[in-house]
């Protein structure tokens, strides 16, 4: 009943604690009641997760696939590493989409940088599994050693030149970076990973060009107004800001 009673409120975790604590006090709840039965959901696989210091990571890869009954094969995941405001995490993503994604790394505290990045995959045994890794332009500069901030050689594929202003819409062909040495063409460290194991995310990239795209919209004119009756439920200013979804810049696509 209590159950029942949680969901139907659609009460939250604590809300639910508190509910339960007053009924209690009044004498209304059944001594063998418990509202904290889902915080032991994790305690099986408690083992294979460590911390240090500020990391969480996990330190069985293959035993934690195991006990979850998937059968692990490195070739058919990828790493995704990425942090936002409020932390920074790496995540196993399936190749083919069809199973679920699986934290193996966090952290509250740390900030996207080199040593952060390094001490995430030599916690996770990286150079035991070589996964292919999906992460935005700032993970793959880290990733490689690369200068941040203002460089002149920013892009981890080729040289091509952010100051030479007077080619950047003329010439498309630009030599290929084919090393990265320390202190050549804005290479600070040595590399975390091969060049070759870095996969663009599609949708991330999608997600940029589509949000400057609108954003470069003139406001007052007939195709940014279609937007807001488009999309009558996204706020004006997401609208302004160009932040749209994977499936809402699908649907524009197919828009005639």
């Amino acid at each position: 009943d209590l159950k029942d009673l949680v969901r139907d409120l659609y009460l939250t975790k604590q809300q639910s604690e508190l509910l339960a604590s007053r009924l209690e006090e009044w004498h209304l709840l059944a001594g063998d009641a418990r509202v904290s039965s889902f915080r032991k959901r994790s305690r099986e696989l408690q083992q294979y997760f460590s911390m240090d210091k500020e990391l969480c990571f996990c330190n069985d890869i293959s035993g934690l696939f195991d006990d979850l009954g998937i059968q692990y094969d490195s070739s058919m995941w990828n790493l995704f590493i990425d942090a936002s405001r409020y932390s920074i995490k790496a995540v196993l993503l399936h190749t083919g989409n069809v199973l679920p994604s699986i934290p193996i790394a966090h952290s509250v505290t740390l900030k996207e940088s080199y040593v952060n990045i390094s001490l995430i995959l030599d916690r996770i045994k990286y150079r035991d599994h070589r996964w292919s890794i999906c992460a935005d332009l700032k993970v793959v500069a880290i990733l490689n050693g690369l200068q941040a901030g203002f460089t002149k050689y920013m892009c981890f594929l080729c040289k091509w030149d952010s100051r030479m202003r007077s080619e950047h819409y003329m010439r498309k062909c630009w030599p290929q970076r084919e090393t990265f040495e320390v202190g050549s063409h804005n290479v600070m460290h040595e590399p975390l990973v091969d060049k070759e194991k870095i996969v663009l995310p599609n949708l991330h990239i999608k997600l940029g060009i589509f949000k400057q795209f609108v954003k470069a919209l003139d406001h007052d004119k007939p195709a940014f107004q279609y937007l807001q009756t488009k999309f009558p439920k996204i706020s004006d200013a997401k609208i302004k800001e160009g932040i749209l979804v994977g499936p809402q810049i699908r649907e524009l696509m197919l828009d005639e």
